[in-house]
């Protein structure tokens, strides 16, 4: 199969491949998955690649390099395609909290209503 490098780390040993088959996306972990493990796969980079489902994870075996930097647009476009991502934080009331004094002076005026 044939995919494109989408992200990568050296230093943890892992990247991320988008496969021709348009299926879920295949991790690569490890030099030993690789044809040749001198060099890293980048983003960008043509890959060629057997995949191997393991639970719920597609994962690449045996990846060998066809072309450096051959679609080193693609990351950059695909992060342009999300939908922006939702904010962490929200605004749950807006309502301006009474002074602690208010509350003080409003306090017996409460009680002295439910007491008649």
């Amino acid at each position: 199969m044939i995919g494109v490098v989408v992200w990568s780390s050296v230093d943890k040993e892992k990247a991320v491949i988008w496969c021709e088959d348009h299926a879920a996306l295949a991790y690569l972990q490890g030099r030993e998955n690789l044809a040749s493990p001198a060099s890293w796969p980048q983003p960008g980079d043509l890959v060629e690649l057997e995949s191997e489902i393991v639970g719920a994870l597609r994962n690449a075996r045996r990846v060998s390099l066809l072309s450096e930097q051959e679609f080193a647009h693609l990351p950059g476009m695909l992060r342009a395609s999300a939908p922006p991502a939702e904010p962490h934080l929200r605004i749950v009331s807006s309502t301006p909290q009474p002074d602690s004094r208010d509350q003080l002076a409003a306090g017996p005026a409460l009680r002295a209503a439910a007491a008649s």
